[in-house]
């Protein structure tokens, strides 16, 4: 009577720990199926191109979501009033290494070629200034635009406080320093450009 016991008991307990292992399985797989149902039709993340085209909106977001900065504007040419538009372009003495000899105010036309230095032959010339050389800088027409050129000057040529290397753009306002002279250019109508040649530097 009681082997028959004790093998009924392990009966019953091996077919209930089948009935918890089955049990287990069947919640591992349903949990398993829900995740792939859970799954389906979520959309990919899609990553962001902004459209082509010549100048991108600032709301416009790039590649890794940064936005995109817009172009800056070009820069706007200096305004010149209508009534320095009727003068011709000029030189104007700010300081004179001798006013007596050059006063402040003098006003001196541009022409196509213009050439500034110590002697004598110059268009603008500066005998008193012992800073300026005798061939010091030329101020010339090019494509409608005045230019200044150093011409190989000892102490060189400043236009608004830096030295000119090459040539440079005039604008008007600007402050052109030859040896201790400042002269200020003032914008106007551009005389046509000349077909000579320009100066020799020497």
């Amino acid at each position: 009577m009681i082997a028959v016991s004790t093998e009924l008991a392990w009966l019953v307990g091996r077919y209930a720990f089948l009935g918890l292992l089955y049990l287990f399985v069947l919640l591992v797989l349903r949990a398993l199926v829900a995740e792939l149902h859970e799954g389906v039709g979520v959309p990919r993340p899609v990553r962001y191109e902004p459209a082509p085209g010549p100048a991108a909106d600032p709301a416009d977001t790039g590649r890794l979501g940064q936005p995109v900065a817009p172009e800056p504007p070009p820069e706007a040419p200096a305004q010149v009033s209508p009534a320095a538009q009727a003068l011709p372009p000029r030189l104007v003495v700010v300081e004179s290494a001798d006013p007596t000899e050059l006063p402040t105010g003098t006003s001196f036309t541009l022409t196509a070629v213009t050439t500034v230095g110590r002697g004598a032959h110059n268009s603008i010339a500066l005998p008193a200034d012992k800073f300026a050389s005798t061939n010091h800088s030329l101020v010339f027409v090019r494509d409608g635009a005045m230019y200044l050129r150093d011409r190989g000057s000892t102490n060189g040529t400043l236009v608004n406080g830096e030295r000119v290397d090459g040539e440079v753009l005039l604008r008007d306002g600007d402050r052109i320093t030859v040896g201790t002279t400042v002269l200020r250019y003032g914008a106007g109508a551009t005389p046509a450009q000349a077909d000579a040649p320009l100066a020799a530097d020497t």
